[in-house]
């Protein structure tokens, strides 16, 4: 979404009254209307789109007290145990994050990636499950493509000013990286997690380890990811035509190696 859409972007949300689960305090944190924003769809790694709006940015809360950040369906989710670890260990100090003086009425990308990358941090201190904390690598990713989505826009990658591509090629380097930690994150959850992962049934979190795996060049593993998919009785038809084209070039590849 681009920089003119931003001032819109703030009608669609409202400021919610949030207790941090750490420190107690209330605060304010931008929530995204119920029923406002138009779904447009998903990328091929189910990343949502919406009109006029990136409802990603704003799934992250976070205390401007005491610096403890979460998705908002873990945030309330702290034992006394991991209250007190995070109050002594993390929390309760200078976080590194500027919270705005001026409320412009949205997050911008920087902000919110930087809340979840702090959200990460409190999440593996934490600790939560792993694919906890792989579904916010994924998020970041999603992030930083949303941004240089918004420089590229209908350029092309050469037609860039040289400080264009400067921060092009950074949001591009960090998308891949947290795709690939993401895509580590979920391989070894699979081995001590049961589904539904973060809210996916089993189906669609394996037609995400496909795409995850066809991301991350382990064509093998896309391959097999996919076939569990294709033969789910559980599976949508929907979900079965997104796992074909992505089958399709799959073999493609593996044509091409042989």
């Amino acid at each position: 979404m681009s920089d003119s859409n931003q001032p819109k972007e703030a009608q669609y949300l409202f400021d919610k009254r949030v207790t941090c689960a750490i420190c107690d305090k209330e605060f304010k944190n931008k929530v995204v209307k119920t029923g406002k924003a138009r779904f447009l769809g998903t990328d091929e790694d189910l990343r949502p789109k919406y009109s006029n709006l990136d409802t990603i940015k704003y799934d992250v809360y976070m205390c401007p007290y005491c610096g403890y950040a979460s998705v908002s369906r873990e945030f309330d989710n702290v034992t006394p145990k991991q209250r007190l670890l995070l109050k002594t260990e993390v929390c309760n100090q200078q976080f590194g994050i500027n919270n705005p003086t001026e409320d412009i009425g949205y997050y911008d990308y920087d902000m919110a990636i930087a809340r979840y990358k702090r959200a990460l941090l409190i999440a593996i201190k934490k600790p939560s499950k792993i694919s906890e904390c792989s579904y916010l690598r994924l998020k970041i990713a999603w992030l930083n493509r949303s941004m240089y989505e918004e420089i590229i826009q209908d350029k092309e990658v050469e037609d860039l000013t040289e400080e264009e591509k400067v921060k092009y090629d950074k949001y591009k380097s960090e998308e891949e990286s947290y795709l690939k930690e993401a895509y580590e994150g979920f391989v070894e959850a699979l081995l001590k997690e049961y589904p539904p992962i973060c809210g996916m049934d089993e189906c669609t979190f394996n037609y995400l380890m496909s795409v995850l795996s066809y991301k991350n060049e382990e064509y093998d593993n896309a391959l097999r990811f996919g076939y569990d998919v294709i033969q789910s009785i559980n599976a949508s038809s929907k979900l079965k035509d997104k796992q074909r084209d992505l089958l399709d070039k799959l073999k493609d590849i593996k044509k091409t190696e042989n």
